[in-house]
């Protein structure tokens, strides 16, 4: 009988990546190159030079398979947070795997504040991917753009 315990643990980042690989749509090429429906990625670098080692990149790229919230400064004064599993981590550019909605978003780097781990299983309370709604979209109260 197996271990209730064993049972009801939370996923591990290599369990999440080995569900994504699982899928009938995720592709690895040769080159160590990714698709996964119609996303493709390049193939994941090392961030292993003397100018690399304990880079933002470097801290990424060792934690891909983790569920994330990052802090974007847009401008001087707004911080922007998205979240997901970290699903890519290149030279100049974050992809998050947003699994609730199937979608990837490709994030600069480069403003790039603050990274948010969370524990195997958790969560955070609010979806930080949604965009505020603009006025004059549908389901705007009505409101048309002039």
């Amino acid at each position: 009988m197996p271990d209730r315990r064993m049972m009801n643990q939370p996923e591990t980042a290599t369990s999440q990546m080995d569900r994504l690989r699982g899928r009938s749509d995720f592709q690895e090429l040769a080159d160590g190159s990714h698709r996964m429906d119609n996303f493709n990625t390049p193939p994941q670098p090392t961030f292993d030079s003397e100018e690399m080692r304990g880079s933002m990149q470097a801290i990424l790229s060792q934690n891909i398979g983790e569920y994330v919230v990052v802090e974007f400064l847009i401008g001087t004064e707004q911080i922007i947070r998205k979240q997901g599993m970290l699903y890519f981590v290149g030279r100049s550019f974050v992809t998050l795997y947003d699994e609730n909605v199937n979608n990837f978003i490709v994030c600069d780097i480069f403003s790039v504040k603050f990274v948010y781990f969370y524990m195997p299983g958790d969560r955070p309370r609010y979806n930080y991917n949604l965009l505020p709604p603009i006025s004059g979209e549908p389901g705007m109260n009505g409101t048309r753009p002039r």
